[in-house]
């Protein structure tokens, strides 16, 4: 399971991840390259490397996960702050730089622009230190130079989280949208099946009683040839009449609901999260209503697997238990039922189910947190 995580990290690096780990690289050696011949070398290679180290294992950590490990950050913080002090070369606050895109990614703009202060001041007393007050103004300039580009980097990943944002809420927003289209076009060909049996047995099959009333009638008058031409047509019309109930009756029967298609269309294409759908044991839905209720908490369910738990495996499974349809929604996150607050969400999916005659409930099983939707097939 933790190959299988960290391989699908690996996957998912961007190319801003990869710069930052060429620039930690690049910084890292040119400092470790410039400090060789000086006696706090062993102090300035053990720091950059637990630097490298820290963004390495932020990097591989999923982007849930990474507020469990809030104590990798800031050792990275205190190894760059170190290297202020032991190094002073024209590049070191680069490393600050970077430093400050992580903790936008996992803060947001608002408590990273306080860090970047922080970082800024720290970066300014490190240059006094080794430049002393007689190169007041030249320090400050350089500093003023370092929060600038700390500002257009902290500005351009808000712009890129809120792009990110932007994108997972229109895909969103689209998967939801397939999953009702597949469900709305089964409910018209439902209709549609419908509301041809209606005509076939309301006009045809008008028709065909009619005719085999006055066939009746005929063979009763007629003697000869003529009546074995009626009895002939009577036998056939009595056959097509027989033909179109049974016509009629298969129309009406073939009114099951395909949930499985349009559970498919909402599960399809969400990054980061591995999504196991059973459907095997799926029970015959013909009740759109039912068939609805149960998409909309599959959905709500998954919407809540995405927003609040830092998961990586997600399993839905349709079934039947006892005269009931059941939805299962099982993650492998660590939230725990008793942390657990129903929201609008929760509420609106307990409303639904129980004015549908059904129940809702939620526990936190063995694997993880799960939610179980319950439904009457009758």
């Amino acid at each position: 399971m933790s190959d299988l995580r960290l391989s699908d990290r690996l996957r998912d690096i961007t190319a801003l991840d990869l710069s930052g780990m060429a620039v930690n690289l690049l910084v890292c050696g040119l400092t470790v390259y410039l400090s060789a011949a000086e006696p706090q070398f062993p102090a300035v290679l053990g720091l950059c490397l637990l630097v490298l180290l820290c963004f390495c294992a932020f990097l591989l950590t999923p982007a849930s996960q990474r507020l469990g490990l809030l104590w990798l950050l800031w050792l990275q913080a205190a190894a760059i702050t170190g290297l202020f002090f032991l190094v002073y070369n024209s590049f070191i606050g680069i490393l600050g730089i970077v430093w400050i895109v992580q903790a936008a990614n996992l803060f947001g703009p608002g408590r990273a622009s306080l860090l970047l202060v922080l970082n800024i001041t720290l970066l300014f007393l490190s240059m006094i230190y080794h430049s002393g007050l007689d190169n007041f103004w030249n320090v400050l300039i350089s500093a003023l130079s370092f929060a600038l580009f700390q500002v257009f980097a902290l500005g351009a990943m808000y712009q890129a989280i809120n792009e990110r944002l932007h994108r997972e809420k229109t895909a969103t927003l689209n998967r939801e949208l397939l999953a009702t289209r597949e469900l709305l076009s089964q409910t018209s060909a439902q209709s549609e099946r419908l509301r041809i049996a209606r005509d076939l047995h309301d006009i045809l099959g008008h028709h065909m009683t009619a005719l085999i009333l006055n066939l009746e009638v005929a063979k009763h008058t007629l003697e000869g040839d003529a009546l074995d031409k009626v009895e002939q047509s009577l036998a056939l019309a009595k056959l097509l009449l027989g033909d179109l109930r049974s016509t009629v009756g298969d129309l009406r029967a073939d009114d099951r609901i395909d949930l499985q298609q349009s559970l498919h269309k909402l599960v399809q294409g969400i990054p980061n999260l591995t999504i196991d759908l059973d459907c095997n044991q799926a029970p015959q839905i013909n009740d759109v209503d039912k068939a609805e209720t149960l998409l909309r908490c599959a959905q709500e369910g998954l919407t809540n697997v995405l927003r609040h738990s830092d998961a990586q495996h997600c399993r839905i499974s349709l079934g039947e238990e006892a005269g009931h349809s059941l939805l299962i929604v099982e993650d492998d996150g660590r939230a725990k039922a008793a942390e657990i607050e129903p929201g609008n969400g929760l509420k609106g999916m307990q409303e639904r189910l129980q004015a549908a005659g059904g129940a809702l409930v939620w526990a936190h099983s063995g694997r993880g947190f799960q939610l179980r939707a319950e439904l009457p097939l009758e």
